[in-house]
């Protein structure tokens, strides 16, 4: 059977032809997501902001591409480098979820370890960043193209009540 039969045959069973075509797509998503991490050095290369906590400079649902660093190479301080990093919720001060924190670099401490600063929050964060909890430092921000991402995740979450109140930015 050739590709023109293929073809023929999906456009012709038009329930079995979607099936095929959702797979295909969710294969190439894949794909380019573990193309994208391989090329910029990390697991995660793509991200969503889910907080407000970085206005004025990054809204929620901004999109982020990462790119995996050496944390030799970060810059700390008012103008610091934006990092991606997991606080696991096992460790002392860290939120619950071991969920993804997207957060300025602070301060390097002499043992090696970062503090992070919401650039909207009125404190530092009160634990130590272990250097492998980074994902990455911000390459890019795509603005807003990370909604839809929050939209399902209040859907598949059942939180109704949120989704009803849901606001576009912060």
């Amino acid at each position: 059977m050739g590709i023109r039969e293929i073809h023929e045959y999906l456009e012709a069973n038009e329930f079995v032809g979607s099936v095929v075509y959702i797979l295909f797509g969710m294969f190439l998503a894949v794909l380019v997501y573990q193309t994208l991490g391989f090329a910029l050095n990390t697991q995660d290369p793509v991200v969503v902001v889910v907080s407000c906590s970085m206005l004025p400079n990054l809204d929620r649902g901004d999109l982020l591409i990462l790119k995996g660093i050496d944390p030799k190479d970060l810059k700390a301080g008012v103008d610091g480098d934006i990092i991606v990093y997991v606080c696991p919720s096992d460790q002392a001060g860290c939120p619950p979820g071991n969920k993804l924190i997207v957060h300025r670099l602070y301060k390097i401490n002499p043992d090696g370890t970062f503090v992070s600063w919401g650039d909207n929050n009125p404190y530092p964060d009160s634990w130590a960043i272990k250097p492998e909890w980074l994902k990455g430092k911000m390459l890019y921000r795509l603005p807003l193209l990370g909604e839809p991402k929050l939209l399902l995740s209040e859907i598949l979450s059942g939180n109704l009540t949120g989704l009803l109140n849901y606001k576009f930015t912060c």
